[in-house]
């Protein structure tokens, strides 16, 4: 009975994960990564700092850097695409003939 119970207590979880995987493209990927990264490490440096300060301000930095890595990526990308991917002209390929 437990068993069954946990297979339906991760199917939506499991079925969000899929939808997001199919929705999102790999940059908008990689910036969901950089700022769970910095998220999830400015609560672990909360509770670590509770007990050992330089540990916790240690673990603070890396979620700083994973939020300026987040803030960059999205800048260049920003401006990457309002530069360059918007005035290339789409690439049409023409039908080869074999001989």
């Amino acid at each position: 009975m437990f068993i069954n119970q946990e297979v339906n207590m991760f199917e939506p979880i499991k079925d969000t994960l899929i939808a997001w995987n199919t929705k999102n493209g790999e940059r908008a990927k990689l910036q969901h990564a950089y700022i769970l990264i910095a998220v999830v490490l400015l609560v672990v440096a909360g509770v670590v700092g509770l007990m050992n300060r330089e540990l916790g301000q240690n673990i603070l930095v890396i979620s700083i850097i994973s939020a300026a890595m987040f803030l960059a990526n999205a800048i260049a990308w920003s401006l990457l695409q309002s530069a360059l991917l918007f005035r290339l002209p789409a690439v049409r390929r023409t039908p080869t003939r074999k001989k």
